[in-house]
């Protein structure tokens, strides 16, 4: 198991004299200082993705834009805009934070269903670099709202090609029964008529989270080939969204990103494009961190093994929310028996679970540390504050280094603008 927990963790996280450390800090000592829950993160890890991604795609003209929604913490955006990162945004509060981690608005998309009016104008007034439109009523607003700047605003069409993927049904994104995107005869009717401000330049394709096939990309940049042709309409930009998948456990399969990026830059060099925008967040910063928390009790039954620890779907909701698998690890190493159990929270929910039939050792025991993995993405930012839970704490390590970025909230914030 040791060695194979590398496929997710990379040379950043593992045991050391059997004990867990991330990078070269070990986690007793983290929490020592900082309590437990807490979320810890690899400054290191992180900017070893971003390389890894940005190289796979060097050989086109590309604007790589981190999606904000994986994890919006301004730490953690101010490291990818320092290595050269674009941002993706799909709220006027994501907007703000990448404002103020240093984000040029050149570099800046705005996505999402559901855009008010007075954040298509926050957009429009910090002159960022596009919208991702998705209805005719967007375009229009836009339109208006170009005209009463005299701004040209660039804009590319979300299209909703129904293309089927291989994940949980939450997070696809370009089925034709889904909210998402323009259907082609929408988008061809939009496109040929005339617009003085909103200039449509390109299409965005994104199909949903955690993909780890090539194939649905290659279909959907097939699928506006033909689109562009037939509407006689040839984008100079093709944003293909984000959705990049990464390992969860130990024996899921890995998403090779250099011959990914080889492949899809192939096919879209042939549309002839001048830009290719990503929007990577998970696959960048998901497996970067880990949670921590700390054994309350142990409840031993002749049917089920239980490990109530103090995090919960407050603090990691993905178990609760989507089924899906976190690998739970001890802190310290154990050669020794072990059981299965399952790994749950203090909430008063029957869903308030982080694993199921964990194996943990035979000993375990109150006090004992739990490392909850894949906690960069969709983790925190999904968290809340349900029964009253105070948000944890979140830790940057570099190298011997760790750095509080988020303080653990006070029981005063729970209530603030109540009284």
């Amino acid at each position: 198991m040791e060695k194979n927990i590398e496929v997710i963790f990379g040379k950043f996280f593992g045991y050391k004299r059997n004990r867990f450390y991330v990078e070269d800090v070990p986690v007793r000592d983290i929490v020592e200082k900082w309590k437990t829950p807490c979320y810890i993160y690899s400054k290191n890890y992180l900017i070893y993705q971003i390389k890894k991604f940005k190289n796979s795609f060097s050989r086109i003209n590309s604007l790589i834009c981190y999606s904000v929604k994986a994890n919006s913490n301004i730490n953690i955006l101010k490291i990818m805009k320092e290595n050269g990162l674009g941002a993706d945004v799909v709220s006027e509060g994501e907007l703000r934070r990448t404002l103020l981690a240093g984000f040029s608005p050149s570099k800046i998309v705005f996505a999402g269903v559901g855009k008010s009016e007075e954040e298509i104008e926050f957009g429009i007034k910090n002159d960022i670099f596009c919208f991702n439109v998705e209805n005719e009523e967007e375009i229009n607003l836009i339109e208006n709202l170009g005209r009463k700047y005299k701004k040209e605003i660039l804009c590319n069409l979300r299209l909703n090609l129904d293309i089927d993927i291989d994940t949980h049904h939450y997070v696809k994104t370009s089925r034709k029964e889904t909210k998402f995107g323009l259907d082609l005869q929408t988008a061809s009717k939009i496109i040929k008529r005339k617009y003085k401000y909103a200039k449509i330049k390109g299409f965005h394709l994104h199909l949903g989270s955690q993909i780890k096939e090539i194939s649905p990309y290659i279909k959907a940049i097939e699928k506006v080939r033909e689109f562009s042709k037939n509407i006689n309409f040839f984008p100079e930009i093709i944003d293909i969204g984000g959705g990049f998948g990464i390992p969860y456990s130990v024996k899921d399969k890995s998403l090779d990103i250099e011959k990914f990026g080889e492949r899809i830059c192939r096919e879209v060099e042939k549309l002839k494009v001048k830009l290719l925008i990503l929007e990577p967040g998970r696959f960048i910063v998901g497996n970067t961190a880990i949670v921590v928390s700390k054994v309350l009790y142990v409840k031993r039954r002749k049917e089920k093994n239980f490990v109530i620890i103090d995090a919960g779907m407050n603090d990691l909701i993905r178990p609760a929310f989507y089924g899906s698998y976190h690998l739970i690890l001890p802190e310290k190493k154990s050669k020794g028996k072990e059981m299965k159990a399952d790994i749950v929270g203090p909430i008063c929910e029957s869903g308030d679970f982080l694993g199921k039939d964990v194996k943990v050792p035979v000993d375990i025991k109150r006090g004992d540390l739990i490392i909850i993995g894949n906690a960069g993405a969709y983790c925190f930012s999904m968290s809340s504050n349900y029964n009253s839970r105070r948000r944890p704490c979140e830790i940057l390590v570099d190298g011997k280094k760790e750095i509080e970025i988020r303080k653990r909230e006070e029981f005063e914030d729970l209530w603030k603008g109540e009284i």
